[in-house]
């Protein structure tokens, strides 16, 4: 029997505004089974140059339960690997998988370290960083296998959405709210998002499916597809 999980990569947390002077985007990311290479955008939004370092472990899944296991010398490589961020400004880190090309899907905790800087020198070629409290920000990187199969089920008397291929997907249901919603907006009306990882299903609480005006579909790459 398939499982079911609630919200294991909820929208909640697809973008978020940490509490520190960086902003890394969103907190999940998916790397098409056709994509290599990665750019991720990296904000300053104080004034106060930062020291934005970034590196890479691989996880068994991006659930609660997720270990770090060996990453394979240059599976996953990055450029750059540290950098002096201005105040007010943004940056990229691009991100190469070069691992095997084969049918699973592979996962990696991306560590962000923000340490504060003080640049002292009145010309830019004398300049001395010293660094004073610093921050520890994780995010999700999800490869999707090279060789890639991409299937759903939707059981629309459960109101869940399996994944019976292997490689994650994003399922977004819109519409009139279930009567125990906790989402409702001023119109009724309730959203819910979720990744659903391989062999995995997430059950929609939100969102009466049984509506005629609700909505429910999936995301693949750039394509969603309606279910319901």
């Amino acid at each position: 029997m398939k499982k079911i999980i609630l919200a294991c990569l909820s929208p909640l947390f697809l973008y978020s505004h940490f509490a520190t002077a960086i902003h890394v985007g969103p907190i999940t990311e998916m790397m098409a089974s056709d994509q290599t290479i990665l750019a991720k955008e990296i904000e300053n939004n104080v004034d106060q140059a930062r020291l934005v370092g970034l590196s890479i472990e691989r996880i068994t899944s991006p659930l609660d339960n997720g270990k770090v296991i060996p990453l394979p010398n240059n599976e996953i490589l990055i450029s750059p690997a540290n950098l002096i961020l201005p105040g007010k400004t943004k940056e990229h880190f691009k991100i190469y998988y070069k691992g095997p090309a084969d049918n699973q899907e592979r996962y990696y905790r991306l560590v962000w370290r923000d340490d504060p800087v003080s640049e002292e020198g009145s010309t830019q070629n004398k300049k001395s960083a010293t660094a004073t409290t610093s921050a520890m920000i994780s995010t999700i990187l999800v490869v999707a296998p090279r060789q890639e199969n991409f299937n759903y089920r939707f059981d629309k008397e459960k109101r869940v959405v399996y994944n019976t291929g292997n490689s994650a997907f994003r399922t977004v249901a819109t519409g009139d709210c279930m009567p125990d919603a906790v989402t409702k907006n001023e119109n009724n009306r309730c959203s819910e998002r979720y990744y659903v990882m391989p062999g995995l299903g997430v059950k929609l609480k939100q969102v009466d499916v049984q509506s005629k005006k609700a909505t429910v579909g999936v995301w693949h790459n750039d394509d969603f597809i309606i279910v319901n």
